[in-house]
């Protein structure tokens, strides 16, 4: 038991060191990978807004952004951020239809659809406007969303979450009397059942903003108000919140990706298929399979593979990119993991490890670019 707890320790400060090694590197650009600075760094989910919480990028429209603001939050002076907030989830949640669509805040708002990252985009942009700070929050491997973005906004001490999709957020009241605070991501995380959901919007995605839009009065949600998405409910969204991992506070947060592969039963396993698209990894529909780019992104990731195979043997691991003349890919042994070799081929690369344990663990990651993975194959 000591053993398999001093083991658990040593992998945790492991991959700890691993996210600071590489964050480092990202962010000093360093062209020599092994050229590291490490430095404590705290958990997002609780910390102040950074710098890049309040700024409105320079590529967005700001005059354009600035009159969408005056419609939104007019008739009133001195509205308070909360207040300021559920202004503009009602405005994002209601004039935006749900369909794919990529670009900056203004493309989106003048194209008039977007699916959650684009709203939460949007929201964030339009509360930064605004004077708030305000962050992405991505959340992974669920059940039913598979992936799903979502924004905080940061007033009176303490982050928010608001749903710019779904038009909803949680509240530590179970009535909107204001007297309670609308909760964090991390609240919601760490206690899915312990607040009440309530609504801004009578029905997302509609495309239109209007009267009946903006004096709609915030209601609490009833557990049907999602069914129209993929069946969705709210017993289940908050099931997907519960088990969502990897969650990223923040554009910039690292996150690591895991990787279960088991080569005691098949001699090799397959994660995606190469096809020149990313398509099977990006859909997360496989828990714990990865996903569909390793280095910068949003958020920027690395894989953590956990490998369960007979001890003392030779296993190599393949990633296919979906493009040429992809950035360097690196391995980071992490427990009863030797390197081996590393092959560059065109859009392959091989890495060829040696494991001397049934468990073995490794980090897969590129520094200061972005690997777009195709698929990956593992194999004995």
């Amino acid at each position: 038991m000591k053993k398999r707890i001093g083991a658990a320790i040593g992998l945790l400060f492991a991959l700890a060191v691993l996210g600071l090694i590489i964050r480092n590197a990202t962010r000093h650009g360093r062209a020599n990978p092994n050229e590291f600075q490490i430095s404590y760094l705290d958990s997002n989910y609780e910390g102040n807004p950074e710098k890049a919480d309040w700024i409105v990028p320079r590529h967005e429209d700001e005059a354009f952004l600035g009159d969408i603001l005056k419609t939104v939050l007019e008739g009133e002076e001195g509205l308070s951020d909360h207040a300021k907030s559920i202004r503009i989830l009602k405005y994002v949640s209601s004039s935006l239809t749900l369909k794919a669509n990529q670009g900056s805040a203004t493309k989106i708002i003048r194209d008039g659809f977007a699916l959650c990252g684009g709203k939460s985009l949007v929201f964030v942009t339009l509360c930064r406007k605004a004077g708030m700070a305000a962050r992405y929050v991505g959340s992974m491997y669920m059940p039913e969303l598979r992936s799903h973005a979502i924004s905080e906004v940061f007033y009176d001490g303490k982050w928010h979450l608001y749903d710019p999709t779904f038009g909803i957020f949680f509240y530590s009241n179970p009535d909107y009397d204001n007297t309670g605070y609308v909760i964090s991501f991390h609240d919601l995380v760490s206690n899915p059942y312990g607040w009440t959901p309530f609504k801004v919007v009578s029905k997302t995605g509609t495309g239109r903003y209007d009267e009946s839009v903006k004096t709609f009065e915030v209601t609490r949600v009833e557990r049907s108000y999602l069914a129209e998405h993929d069946d969705e409910s709210v017993d289940s969204y908050r099931k997907d919140l519960n088990e969502a991992y990897p969650i990223a506070y923040g554009g910039d947060d690292m996150v690591s990706y895991p990787v279960d592969a088991n080569l005691l039963e098949n001699a090799s396993q397959w994660f995606g298929q190469v096809d020149h698209k990313d398509g099977e990894l990006a859909n997360y529909a496989v828990r714990f399979s990865g996903s569909h780019y390793v280095g910068n992104g949003m958020p920027p990731a690395f894989h953590t593979w956990v490998v369960t195979a007979s001890p003392n043997t030779t296993i190599s691991i393949e990633y296919y990119s979906v493009s040429p003349n992809p950035p360097k890919l690196y391995l980071v042994p992490l427990r009863a993991v030797k390197v081996v070799d590393c092959k560059y081929e065109d859009e392959k690369v091989t890495f060829t490890v040696y494991v001397n344990d049934s468990e073995a663990v490794l980090s897969v990651y590129c520094p200061g670019a972005s690997f777009d993975v195709d698929a990956m194959h593992i194999y004995r």
